[in-house]
């Protein structure tokens, strides 16, 4: 250190510090200039703190304050700075103690020295990070979804089995083709019906129809037999009074009734090949069936009481052909 004896005050300004304010320096942070004043970037307290105002504290061997991580360097800390007894052996862990201490301990066994992907994986690996996914294809069964055992799909050879730990039935959920903004969904029978039914698809290409469905199903697809009475429509099984009308419409009925008061010309609409009705008429008057219907027994004659005219059609609203019977 250079020595200012013989030195002039004024002609080493430069090199002497001093506070900015020429005062006492006491307990708060006060500059430090050169004797000129020009700021030096350090702060000073009569307690012996040093502050650069740029980089920060400066920390004393005696000092209570922390130092950052970046300031520590590389192989800096050894078991004399850690509370920790003694330098252990070779192959031992540190662990903490709970306490603020550590201590060394034996390393476990038993480590994972590589993994290999099985049957139906790719991937693996003897160091690093180690990836294994489900490969292209598998002979394994495996199960996705849910807990893996009584909830999830399992995937087995010739076998989908979907089962559900929800508290609701399974179901599958197939989209449309425009933005998935439809979906038609496959739905288990409920526990309460305990079924384990099975369902086989049709061997033609087709359309399946469900009982809300209007779609229609083919003959075919009746069983013999299983068309009794109640499935028969109106036109099979009804009976219509016809009234003050005169509309005979086959479609709506099997047996029409009518008394005449008058003289009667009867219409006939929805004729269909095959198709047959009963006219059960009376009253004394003239009856006269439509052009198309052509009477092999007998014609209407209301002085003989109340008769059954029976008609079949053999061509549409063309040709039908009719029997009229009287009661004896």
């Amino acid at each position: 250190m250079a020595s200012l004896t013989g030195n002039k005050i004024k002609d080493t300004y430069t090199s002497l510090l001093k506070v900015g304010d020429n005062s006492t320096i006491d307990g708060s942070a006060q500059a430090l200039t050169d004797g000129a004043g020009n700021a030096l970037g350090l702060t000073l307290t009569n307690t012996g703190i040093i502050v650069s105002t740029n980089k920060g504290t400066l920390i004393g061997t005696s000092s209570t304050g922390e130092v950052s991580s970046t300031m520590i360097a590389d192989n800096a800390v050894t078991a004399t700075q850690l509370n920790i007894s003694g330098n252990g052996t070779s192959g031992q862990l540190i662990q903490s103690d709970g306490d603020g201490s550590f201590s060394y301990t034996a390393a476990s066994s038993g480590d994972i020295t590589g993994v290999t992907a099985g049957t139906g994986l790719s991937g693996g690996g003897t160091s690093g990070a180690v990836t294994v996914s489900l490969g292209a294809s598998t002979t394994n069964s495996f199960t996705m979804g849910g807990n893996g055992s009584t909830g999830g799909v399992t995937v087995n050879d010739g076998s989908i089995q979907v089962r559900t730990g929800t508290g609701n039935v399974a179901e599958m959920r197939m989209y449309c083709e425009s933005s998935n903004a439809h979906y038609q969904t496959i739905k288990a029978a409920p526990h309460s019906a305990a079924s384990s039914a099975v369902l086989t698809l049709p061997t033609a290409t087709g359309t399946l129809v469900a009982t809300g469905d209007t779609g229609s199903v083919a003959a075919g697809m009746i069983a013999a037999d299983a068309v009794g009475y109640s499935k028969l429509g109106a036109e099979f099984t009804s009976i219509v009074a016809l009234g003050s009308g005169t509309e005979v419409n086959w479609a709506n009925g099997q047996v029409f009734t009518k008394t005449l008061g008058a003289n009667t010309a009867l219409t006939f609409t929805g004729v269909q090949t095959g198709m047959q009705i009963n006219l059960v008429i009376s009253g004394n008057y003239s009856l006269t069936l439509p052009t198309s219907v052509k009477e092999i027994t007998a014609n209407y004659a209301g002085a003989d009481g109340e008769q059954l005219i029976s008609i079949v059609s053999t061509n549409g609203n063309t040709e039908q052909f009719a029997t009229i019977n009287k009661v004896v």
